[in-house]
Parts: structure tokens; sequence; C-alpha cells
């Protein structure tokens, strides 16, 4: 089975509700990938430091030393200690997506897989998708990808820290909306268990639970 989790930004929430999925099958049993992709030609790191992702010189990268997938407070850190079996961080151009999560797919042994990204969802066809919103970014910041992510999201979940007193901005919620066509947007804090915010997903995780 595999399970990805998209978004529409960094910082929206992807990373701990793949914490949360992986917390919730038995430990050691999935392989979580994260996969990156950046421009094809570059122009600028987002972060505005020089980086692992933007510095990539090759079509794709995939990364599996421990030294690196374990530096305290990365994403694959957490991956990893959210009780991933093995971690595998995928960094792709845009162009080399396709070959890039060919290259993973190699890697895989048939068991469950939690994947973090949003490009890789059109590559991967998981069987399960969560989309993963962040509260106040307007939807002209979007990625491209976003409309057809939430379409096409079995649940769209709209990532509200508990100790955050405002409400989800109403133009974030009226886009995902009306990309949904009257299907569920959810208002909770991907962070928790996942059975608190997304009890029916747990249910479909059921097979591999058994």
């Amino acid at each position: 089975m595999i399970v990805s989790v998209s978004g529409a930004c960094s910082r929206s929430g992807k990373t701990a509700a793949a914490v949360a999925l992986l917390q919730a099958l038995p430990r050691d049993s999935a392989v979580a990938v994260k996969f990156t992709t950046t421009e094809d030609t570059f122009v600028r790191c987002p972060r505005g430091t020089p980086c692992v992702v933007c510095d990539i010189d090759v079509p794709f990268r995939l990364i599996e030393d421990p030294a690196v997938l374990r530096e305290t407070g990365t994403d694959t850190d957490r991956l990893a200690a959210a009780g991933a079996r093995r971690v595998v961080w995928a960094i792709a151009k845009a162009s080399a997506a396709p070959a890039a999560w060919d290259a993973v797919r190699e890697r895989l042994d048939g068991g469950p897989v939690v994947i973090e990204g949003s490009t890789v969802v059109g590559l991967a066809l998981p069987d399960l998708h969560l989309f993963v919103a962040h509260p106040f970014l307007l939807p002209e910041r979007w990625k491209p990808t976003t409309p057809a992510l939430v379409a096409s999201a079995d649940l769209v979940v709209v990532n509200c820290p508990a100790g955050e007193r405002r409400q989800p901005s109403p133009s974030v919620l009226a886009a995902l909306a009306r990309h949904r066509k009257g299907r569920e947007v959810r208002i909770a804090d991907v962070a928790r268990p996942l059975a608190e915010w997304a009890p029916e997903i747990l249910g479909r995780l059921s097979p591999v639970l058994a």
C-alpha cells in the first residue's frame, strides 16, 4: 500500500501528517519517502540560503545515507523517528521526476510506503492520498499543481495547530471548497494521532495493521 501526503506549499504540515501516518502503522513496517522537486533551471532558493536541494547538479539524487537523513531537526529525521523501517530522500529536477520515481520504486519491496511530496503523486498513483493546506497562505501563492491535487485527494485537511487561536483564512477555505466540488474540507491539527483527525484513513490502513 502506498500513501501519499501532498500540500500547497512548504511548512503546510506535510511532514507532520506523514509522521502521524507512520506512527499509526506498526513500527519498522513502512518505508518513508521524501520526494523533493526543484526547478530545472536554478533561480533562487526559496529559503534564501544554499542547500542540498537547490545545489543539485545532476538530474536527480537519492539520499539513503543515515548521516544525512538523521541530521537533527530535518524532515527525514522526523520520518525515521516516527518508526519508518527505512527512509529514502529523492531530490529531482522537475524534468527528471519520473526517472527519480522509477529509481525509488526499484528500492521498494512491496511493504507499506508513506510518501511526502506533491509532484510524485501523479507518478506513484497512491492507494491513499492526503492533501494538507496551510491555514493562512493565500491561494495565489499555491503551487500550480494544487487544484488537481485537492480535487483528487481522499482527504483534504487544513492544518491548524492546537495553539492557533485564529480561524483559517476564508479565501483558503473558499478555494479548497471550489476545487473539492462539495466534498469535505476538514480543519484539524495533523500533528495529533491519526485516529483523532482522520479515523476513516486509519480504517483504510487496516490491511496493513492486521
